[in-house]
C-alpha cells in the first residue's frame, strides 16, 4: 500500500480506535496522537489507546482530553508484532501504519516504510495527502516521534527526509524552535534516575574484548532507586557509550524473563539477532524476549554471536 492508498482509507475510517505498543516510546505516542489530531480535523471521532502506563517525560502529548465513543475501526501505529499489543492482540486490526520491516500484525491493509527515520515521518506525509494543515499541537507530536526514534538526530537514520520533515514541522513551533520540547526529552533527569542510570554504567559487563557490552536492569534495582519502569526510558542506549562497543544488549526484567534491547554500529545487524529470538526491530535497534535469569539469557547471545561470527 502506498501513501495515497491509506490516506483514502483513513478518509473513509470514522469513530477510529487508534492502538501502539506497549511500554510506549515517543514514536509510538507521538504518531498516534499526532495522527488522532488529524483525524479529528477531518471531522472524524478518534482515540489513543494503549494498555500500559504512559510515561510521564511524554505528558505534554498525551495529557489531551479523550472522547468515549464505541470503537468501530481500530489501526495501529508503530507496531510491529501483535504480541505487542499485549491483550489487545485479539482485536480485527483493520489498517498497520509502520516504519519496521518485516511487520506482522495480523491485518492485509498495511502501510509500512521502513525508510522512514520513524512513523511519525509517515504521519506527517499522509497529512499533505490528507490536505490537512498541521497546526502546534499536531508539529509537537511529531516532532515527538522523529526526534526520539532518531536520538535527537543522533542516529545514522536521520536522513535528508527527516530533516527536510522536521524543518517544516519547527515553522508551527511558537518562537520558530522546540527547544522547551528537546530539554524534558533529552537532556532534564531527575536526581534519581541519574543515580539509577550511574548504577547501570558502573555495572556493565563486557565481552570479546569489549566490543559488546551487557546491562541488566532487574525490578528491585528500579525500586531501589524509588522509580517507575515507565521513568527508565533510554537506559538501552547507556551500553552503548563506551568506546569500542559495537553492540549493546539491555536485559529489563519482566514476568518470566527479560525483555532485550539491542543497540548497534552499522556493521551489525541487530534485528537479524533479535529475529533469532522471534524478536525484530531495525538494524541498529531492535527487542526482543527471551525466558529465564539474566545470567543464562548472556550466555545465550553471547554463544549465538560466537557461532554466528558477529564480533
Amino acid at each position: 500500500m502506498n501513501l495515497k492508498e491509506c490516506s483514502e482509507i483513513l478518509k473513509s475510517l470514522d469513530n477510529v480506535y487508534i492502538y501502539t505498543h506497549i511500554h510506549p516510546d515517543g514514536d509510538a505516542l507521538g504518531s498516534a496522537f499526532g495522527l488522532s489530531l488529524i483525524m479529528k480535523k477531518m471531522g472524524k471521532r478518534s482515540k489513543v489507546v494503549c494498555l500500559d502506563t504512559l510515561p510521564a517525560y511524554l505528558s505534554f502529548v498525551w495529557k489531551r482530553e479523550e472522547e468515549d465513543f464505541e470503537c468501530e475501526k481500530i489501526i495501529t501505529v508503530d507496531v510491529a508484532d501483535m504480541s505487542l499489543l499485549g491483550d489487545f492482540g485479539d482485536k480485527k486490526i483493520d489498517l498497520v501504519i509502520d516504519h519496521h520491516e518485516n511487520n506482522k500484525v495480523d491485518c492485509d491493509k498495511k502501510l509500512c516504510l521502513p525508510e522512514m527515520a520513524a512513523t511519525g515521518e509517515i504521519i506527517y506525509e499522509l497529512s499533505l495527502e490528507l490536505g490537512v494543515a498541521l497546526d502546534k499541537n499536531i508539529a509537537e507530536c511529531l516532532y515527538t516521534a522523529i526526534a526520539t526514534d532518531t536520538g535527537c538526530f543522533k542516529f545514522s537514520n536521520a536522513n535528508a527526509h527527516t530533516f527536510k520533515t522536521v524543518s517544516e514541522l519547527v515553522q508551527l513551533a511558537p518562537e520558530g524552535n522546540f527547544n522547551y520540547l528537546n530539554d524534558p526529552l533529552f537532556i532534564t533527569k531527575s536526581i534519581k534516575q541519574m543515580r539509577f542510570e550511574s548504577s547501570i554504567i558502573q555495572n556493565l559487563k563486557f565481552f570479546f574484548d569489549g566490543r559488546l557490552s551487557v546491562s541488566v536492569v532487574t525490578k528491585e534495582l528500579i525500586s531501589s532507586h524509588g522509580l517507575t519502569d515507565e521513568e527508565t526510558g533510554g537506559v538501552e542506549q547507556l551500553g552503548k557509550i563506551p568506546e569500542g562497543v559495537e553492540l549493546a544488549v539491555t536485559l529489563k526484567e519482566r514476568e518470566e524473563g527479560f525483555k532485550v534491547s539491542m543497540r548497534s554500529s552499522d556493521s551489525i545487524d541487530s534485528s537479524l539477532i533479535c529475529a533469532a529470538f522471534g524478536g525484530g526491530g531495525h538494524k541498529r535497534a531492535a527487542g526482543c524476549f527471551i525466558k529465564g535469569d539474566s545470567d543464562s539469557i548472556t550466555k545465550t547471545i553471547i554463544s549465538y554471536v560466537e557461532e554466528n561470527n558477529i564480533l
